[in-house]
């Protein structure tokens, strides 16, 4: 059973890395009515996350709940292509897609979100910003005492920022608070072999988490035409540190 559990942990570390989540930029929107915007966002940091519960099913052995829980720190790198719509001149939604990578291993993933003004002066705007990404990831490992492990991890990140946005000339600071969450479910399949030499068919279910976590952020956002725009910013949380680059064009 020790076997099966280290292998778990194997898995859900490489599940975890493959989580893709995107920069937040200004939470207010700058779309105009009508309005569309193409880019490129960049992701790179760290999330952690923990297994808090799962089943073990080997045959002719039966089901028993896997004890206590399981935790990994993972890196994320993500790269998402945008595109953003401006429902009026306060709001606006976008959809991401792209794909999260864990070393060599490219993973689809998508999303979509939106951004709202909530007040605007001469200098300082407020806004509110929520996304949320998707990913479906499969992998195949090699290990001892097996004759093969599969398997399927089906998960989603959410995101909810509030913060101002400082408007200067050619340029905008940013920043804020936001609330980060990892929802998700997999399962394992595989043949174990045991000390008898005998190959016994194994499979495991577990759920992802990672609990509601509160965080800060801050960025700098700057606009080199009227329709060119690049934002760099960072995230911050206990189990959430995150680099982001976001590149947009207006039209």
């Amino acid at each position: 059973m020790n076997r099966v559990t280290f292998t778990i942990c194997c898995v859900l570390l490489l599940s975890s890395q493959a989580v893709g989540f995107a920069p937040i930029g200004p939470a207010t929107s700058d779309l105009g009515q009508g309005q569309f915007a193409a880019g490129f966002d960049y992701a790179n940091g760290e999330i952690g996350a923990s297994m808090d519960s799962g089943k073990v099913t080997i045959a002719g052995l039966g089901t028993v709940d896997i004890p206590g829980e399981m935790s990994q720190d993972a890196e994320v790198e993500s790269y998402y292509a945008r595109l953003a719509f401006g429902l009026n001149n306060r709001c606006q939604v976008f959809a991401r897609l792209g794909q999260a990578e864990f070393d060599s291993d490219k993973d689809f993933a998508w999303g979509f979100g939106s951004k709202v003004t909530l007040r605007e002066s001469k200098r300082l705007d407020w806004g509110l910003m929520g996304q949320v990404h998707f990913l479906s990831f499969e992998e195949s490992l090699t290990m001892p005492d097996w004759t093969y492990i599969e398997g399927q991890i089906d998960l989603y990140a959410a995101q909810v920022a509030l913060g101002p946005v400082y408007k200067g000339d050619g340029f905008r600071v940013y920043g804020g608070t936001f609330l980060s969450w990892v929802k998700g479910d997999g399962e394992i399949k595989g043949g174990l072999i045991t000390p008898d030499e005998t190959i016994l068919p194994a499979k495991v279910t577990f759920d992802l988490t990672k609990d509601l976590e509160p965080g800060i952020y801050a960025g700098v956002s700057w606009d080199f035409t009227e329709s060119v725009g690049l934002n760099s910013e960072y995230q911050y949380a206990a189990d959430w540190t995150l680099w982001g680059l976001g590149l947009s064009f207006k039209f």
